[in-house]
């Protein structure tokens, strides 16, 4: 028989040990949140990166098969959803017969280009 003053064992975690862990849990789960939000904000910048490197280097392309040779140019272009504003600055070249073009490509409503290509024409 149990005696009035003999204690129950009683198996589980009390209150403290249930928050700490809800604690710990909490603070992994922010860092991970963290950790992917960044890692999304990567993965968006190199594929608008990737994808002003590709109008940069089709105008470029354009300007060697072109026969004139324009100064300066502008305009947009329609890619992967998203609009994208380049300008082309013609500079001279230290070899003769040769123009350098830069090229630079912006995502609409950026200030700062995305890419910035530097390309030499033959002057024809």
């Amino acid at each position: 028989m149990n005696s009035p003053h003999q204690t129950k064992l009683v198996n589980g975690f009390t209150l403290l040990e249930v928050l700490i862990a809800l604690a710990i849990l909490a603070i992994v789960m922010v860092s991970a949140i963290k950790i992917t939000a960044d890692n999304i904000n990567n993965l968006w910048y190199l594929e608008n990166k990737t994808l002003a490197a590709i109008v940069a280097s089709n105008h470029a392309v354009q300007l060697r098969l072109e026969t004139a040779k324009p100064e300066t140019a502008d305009g947009w272009d329609e890619m992967a959803g998203r609009r994208w504003y380049w300008q082309i600055k013609r500079h001279v070249s230290d070899l003769s017969g040769v123009w350098r073009y830069r090229i630079e490509v912006f995502l609409e409503g950026d200030k700062q280009p995305l890419v910035s290509l530097l390309s030499d024409v033959a002057e024809i």
